[in-house]
C-alpha cells in the first residue's frame, strides 16, 4: 500500500509531500479492467517522488525539482446502486472532463490530476441515481481505493410536490435558484419563457379578450361586448373586453357568443407549454389555474430541470406528454432542504451537492428537449374543423415545425438549439457563478467548467432585439438593370444563418420584403413585378367587381394599391408537403400577384372618394395608410412591390392568417428553410439615369388585422437592408 501527504500551498502546482513505499502499488489496477468514455490522460509515468523515503531535506529538493509537472494519482473505485457492484456507472474527478465508466463488478480504475483548482473529490454518477462524492483532504493522504454508494431515486412523480422559486435578479433569497445561479438566472428573466404564461397577447387568444381595452365605451366601438370572466395570474372575476376568436368560447361547446373563462371543459393544451409549473396534476390545465409562481414565471428553472426524459413518440406536446416531468417524492431529512429531498436533472454528471440532487440527462445537450414543445399539430376542435385528409392524410395540420426543419435541414445534428439561443456565458466559471464565491471551487459550490461550457439561458429569439438574432437570420441580395425607361430589381432574400425555417415556431409570424427605388430623394412608382400578398396587411380590400371608387373609412392620405391576379402560382421550395413533391403549384397555394400601380385619396365624400390619379387597373385592391413616424400600428403593405413569406393557415370559411386553433387548412407555406433563398422581380419606372433600389427586409410578429382588432401595439423589425 503506497500511502502519501501533500500538501497545496497558494500556487497549485507546488508541493511538499513525503513518500513512503511498500509493495502493492499496481495491483488493483491490474485486476480491474474498466472502460475510459473520454480523451486518455497522458502518460507522465507512475513516479511522482523518489524511490525510497529518504529524508525530508532530501524531499522537499525533489520537490522543488518536479513542482512544474501534473501530479497523477491511481485509484480504484467501487460503485454500488442500492448496495450492489453497478456496471455502466461514469467516476470522474471534480473539475475534470475525463470520465471512466464502471465494468460488471462497479469497478474503475480513475487517475487523479491533483493539481485541479478547488476540492479533491471523486464523483459517481448513474442515470437512476443522484450523484454521490468523495473527497479527499491532501494533508490526511490519498487511498488506494474508495467506494462510492449511489442510492435508487423514486420514480413515482409526486403531485404534492411545489415548484420552487427561481427568484428575481432584485431579490436574493437562498431559497431561490437565483442565490447561487445567478448568470443562468439573470439571463433567463429577460426571456420569453419567463414571460410565456402572464404574456397579456396569450390570453387575449386563450379567452377571446383584449386586455388594453380598459372600458365599456371602447370595448363596444371595437364592436365586442363587456362581460365578467378570469382576470389572468389572480383568477378573480373582472370586467373585461370580449372581441374576436378565443379558444375557450370556440372550443367549449356553447359559449361561442359570449365568455367561456368559467367553466369551460376544453383548455386546447395551452397551459401544457406556455404555463407547465401550475403545481398538482400535470397536463390538461386550464391557463386561468396559473397563478403566484406559475404564472409570473412560466417556464422556469425547476419546470425544465424536473425533466427527466423527453419521449418524441407522444402527439401531446409539453407536460402532457412529450415532457416527462419527474418530481421527487423521498422526504428530506433537513429543512434545509425543502420538503422532499431534492431532485435536479441537468446536462452535467458531476453534481454531488445535496442541496441539488444532481442527476445528469444528454437531452439537455440536444435539440431533443426544446422538441418538448417547439412541434405542434392541430386536428380540430369542432366536427367543421377536421382537416382534409387528401390533403392531410394524418388528419392533423402542421402548426409549429422548428425541431423538424431543423432535425431535416444541414445544422443536424451538430448544431443543436442550443448552440444559438443558449450562447455562452464566459465571465460564469460554472453554474453555480463559482467566480463569486469565497470558498472556491469545490463539492458545495461545484467545479470550474471549462471556457464556454456554461450557456446564458435567455433563449435568444425575435422578442430579444439586444440578441440580433433576427439580423443574423437571414441576407438580401439585389440585381439592377435600367433599360426602355424602367429600373428593375431582382430581389434575393436567403436565410444564411438559421437553423429551421425562417420564420418559425407561431404561425401568425411572416417576413415581408419591402421594395422601393428613388432617383435622389424622389420615391418611384412600381410599375411591375411582384406585390406583397395580403399577408402584408391592409385597411380595407375590395375586388374589381365591388368597385374601387367606394371606401367606407377612408381618410384623406389613404394609399390603395391596385393589384393584377395571374391566374398562376408560384411553384417555391417549402417545408413539407410543400417542397417534397407532394403537392403541385396551385396546391401550394401561392398566387402569383403583380403589381399595376398604387393612388393616393385626396378627398372623401361619404363613401366615395377622388384619388391622385386615374386608378390603375387591376383584379384586387387595398387600402393601406402610408407608414407614419413613432406610429404604434405598422404600415399595411398589400399590393406594394415586394414579397411575403408565411405559413398561412386558414379557418373552414376560408379566412386567412387566423389562429391556429380555428384552423382547418395550411393555405401555403413558403418561408425559407435553411441556406435556402428566393428571389422576387419588382419593377418601377426610371426617372433618372441610374436609380438606387432599396430592399428592406421585416420581421412582423402578428397579423395587421388581428393586432388592430385586439389594440396590439407593435414594430416591424428591420432584419435586413440591401441597396444599388
Amino acid at each position: 500500500m503506497t500511502h502519501i501527504i501533500w500538501r497545496k500551498t497558494t500556487f497549485l502546482t507546488s508541493v511538499l509531500f513525503v513518500l513512503n513505499v511498500s509493495s502493492g502499488c499496481g495491483e488493483s489496477s491490474e485486476k480491474s479492467q474498466t472502460t475510459d468514455v473520454s480523451e486518455p490522460v497522458p502518460d507522465l509515468g507512475t513516479d511522482s517522488g523518489p524511490e525510497s523515503a529518504g529524508d525530508t531535506q532530501d524531499t522537499l529538493e525533489h520537490a522543488d525539482m518536479v513542482a512544474e509537472l501534473p501530479l497523477l494519482w491511481e485509484m480504484t473505485v467501487y460503485v454500488t446502486l442500492d448496495g450492489r457492484p453497478v456496471a455502466g456507472a461514469l467516476v470522474m474527478q471534480g473539475g475534470r472532463v475525463q470520465r471512466w465508466e464502471t465494468d460488471t463488478l462497479g469497478i474503475a480504475t480513475v487517475t487523479l490530476d491533483l493539481s485541479t483548482p478547488g476540492d479533491l473529490g471523486i464523483v459517481a454518477a448513474h442515470p437512476n441515481a443522484r450523484s454521490q462524492a468523495e473527497t479527499f483532504v491532501l494533508e490526511l493522504g490519498l487511498p488506494n481505493e474508495v467506494t462510492i454508494s449511489l442510492t435508487s431515486f423514486d420514480e413515482l412523480d409526486n403531485e404534492s410536490y411545489v415548484f420552487g422559486d427561481p427568484g428575481r435578479p432584485d431579490e436574493n433569497s437562498s431559497s431561490q435558484c437565483r442565490h447561487c445561479h445567478e448568470t443562468v438566472t439573470f439571463s433567463w428573466f429577460d426571456s420569453p419563457h419567463r414571460t410565456s404564461a402572464s404574456n397579456p397577447k396569450v390570453h387575449d387568444l386563450y379567452s377571446g379578450t383584449a386586455a388594453s381595452v380598459n372600458t365599456q365605451q371602447d370595448c363596444e366601438k371595437k364592436g365586442g361586448h363587456w362581460d365578467l370572466g378570469i382576470e389572468p395570474g389572480t383568477g378573480k372575476e373582472i370586467n373585461r373586453c370580449y372581441v374576436g376568436a378565443g379558444l375557450l368560447p370556440y372550443a367549449n361547446v356553447g359559449c361561442q357568443d359570449g365568455p367561456c373563462d368559467t367553466p369551460p371543459d376544453q383548455f386546447g393544451a395551452c397551459a401544457d407549454c406556455h404555463a407547465p409549473g401550475i403545481n398538482g396534476k400535470l397536463g390538461g390545465r386550464d391557463l386561468h389555474e396559473a397563478t403566484g409562481i406559475a404564472y409570473e414565471y412560466g417556464v422556469h428553472c425547476d419546470v425544465c430541470h424536473h425533466v427527466e426524459s423527453v419521449d418524441l413518440a407522444q402527439d401531446a406536446p409539453g407536460v402532457a406528454g412529450r415532457l416527462k416531468i419527474h418530481r421527487p417524492t423521498e422526504r428530506a431529512s433537513s429543512p434545509a432542504l425543502g420538503d422532499f429531498l431534492p431532485l435536479t436533472f441537468g446536462p452535467n454528471p458531476d453534481v454531488p451537492v445535496v442541496k441539488m440532487g444532481g442527476v445528469a440527462r444528454n437531452h439537455f445537450r440536444d435539440s431533443t428537449l426544446c422538441a418538448g414543445c417547439h412541434e405542434l399539430e392541430h386536428e380540430g376542435f369542432l366536427p367543421g374543423d377536421k382537416p382534409d385528409v387528401s390533403r392531410w392524410p394524418t388528419g392533423k395540420i402542421p402548426i409549429q415545425t422548428t425541431f423538424s426543419e431543423w432535425e431535416q435541414g444541414p445544422f443536424h445534428p451538430g448544431a443543436p438549439c442550443q448552440s444559438c439561443h443558449m450562447e455562452p456565458a464566459p465571465l460564469a466559471q460554472n453554474g453555480a457563478d463559482v467566480q463569486n464565491l469565497a470558498i472556491g471551487p469545490g463539492l458545495i459550490s461545484g467545479w470550474e467548467r471549462p471556457p464556454g461550457t456554461v450557456r446564458q439561458h435567455s433563449f435568444a429569439g425575435p422578442r430579444q432585439p439586444k440578441t440580433n438574432m433576427l439580423q443574423l437570420a437571414a441576407a438580401v441580395f439585389i440585381e439592377k438593370t435600367v433599360e426602355a425607361g424602367a429600373v428593375t430589381g431582382k430581389i434575393t432574400v436567403k436565410n444564411v444563418g438559421a437553423g429551421h425555417a425562417i420564420p418559425t415556431g407561431e404561425p401568425m409570424r411572416s417576413m415581408i420584403v419591402v421594395v422601393q427605388a428613388f432617383c435622389g430623394t424622389t420615391e418611384l412608382t412600381a410599375i411591375g413585378g411582384d406585390a406583397i400578398s395580403d399577408v402584408g396587411g391592409y385597411l380595407d380590400r375590395r375586388q374589381v367587381d365591388q368597385g374601387f371608387d367606394t371606401w367606407p373609412n377612408a381618410q384623406v392620405g389613404d394609399v390603395i394599391r391596385v393589384v393584377q391576379t395571374t391566374g398562376e402560382y408560384h411553384d417555391y421550395p417549402g417545408f413539407g408537403p410543400f417542397g417534397d413533391g407532394t403537392f403541385t403549384p396551385a396546391q401550394k397555394g401561392l398566387a402569383k400577384e403583380w403589381v399595376a400601380g398604387q393612388v393616393t385619396v385626396t378627398a372623401v365624400e361619404g363613401d366615395t372618394v377622388t384619388f391622385s390619379g386615374p386608378l390603375p387597373e387591376g383584379t384586387v385592391a387595398y387600402r393601406s395608410r402610408p407608414p407614419a413616424v413613432d406610429s404604434p400600428v405598422p404600415p399595411g403593405w398589400a399590393g406594394a412591390a415586394g414579397f411575403v413569406f408565411a405559413r398561412l393557415l386558414a379557418d373552414a370559411a376560408g379566412k386567412r392568417q387566423v389562429p391556429h386553433f380555428v384552423a382547418k387548412d395550411v393555405l401555403s407555406d413558403n418561408r425559407l428553410l435553411p441556406q435556402q433563398q428566393w428571389t422576387s422581380t419588382h419593377i418601377f419606372a426610371a426617372g433618372c439615369g441610374d436609380p438606387t433600389i432599396r430592399a428592406t427586409l421585416y420581421y412582423r410578429p402578428y397579423p395587421l388585422g388581428l393586432a388592430m382588432e385586439r389594440s396590439w401595439s407593435f414594430q416591424d423589425t428591420i432584419m435586413a437592408e440591401a441597396q444599388r
